[in-house]
């Protein structure tokens, strides 16, 4: 089988380009270690696959906006991190929060959700909460932060949903 064909089958199968599959996983993956370690940012590159820091950063600033080192910068309030690759049980009409809300109940993962202004809200994971405005949750998909709620974002041909308990800017 050729690599170009199962990229297009991967791509039939899971609506995502194979490359930028990988990259987001990995660029997910580095955000986390970013945000709640102090390891070098060689070393990070190195353990997620790229053999070249400077390679690594110009992917990981074109899928969040950011250099590394500026990206840690900016999130050191981050608390906790879950990470939802996308598999093949995604289907086509699932929103971040069906995916998000089955990945909590199959790995264990306590959480509250309520409406606000009529859409579901998760404001309890792990038993980290909303507080009095200061922390709470956010998600991201594809390493971007949507401005709509995760019932609304349709994660056809997304790679991959973080949730991120941090303080929010004031």
């Amino acid at each position: 089988m050729s690599p170009s064909y199962l990229s297009r089958i991967f791509k039939k199968i899971l609506d995502v380009n194979f490359i930028d599959y990988v990259n987001y996983r990995k660029i997910a993956v580095a955000s986390e270690k970013l945000a709640l370690s102090k390891l070098p940012i060689n070393y990070i590159a190195n353990q997620i696959g790229f053999q070249q820091t400077s390679y690594f950063t110009k992917i990981f600033k074109q899928r969040t906006g950011l250099t590394p080192s500026e990206y840690r910068h900016q999130n050191t309030s981050i608390q906790k991190i879950f990470t939802i690759h996308r598999d093949i049980t995604w289907q086509e009409s699932d929103t971040v929060f069906d995916v998000s809300k089955r990945y909590f109940q199959k790995n264990d993962i306590a959480y509250f959700s309520q409406p606000v202004n009529g859409y579901p809200y998760f404001n309890n994971i792990s038993n980290l909460a909303d507080s009095t405005g200061s922390r709470g949750w956010i998600y991201t998909v594809d390493c971007k932060q949507p401005t709509v709620p995760s019932s609304a974002v349709s994660i056809k041909g997304k790679s991959v949903v973080q949730w991120i308990y941090t303080a929010f800017a004031n």
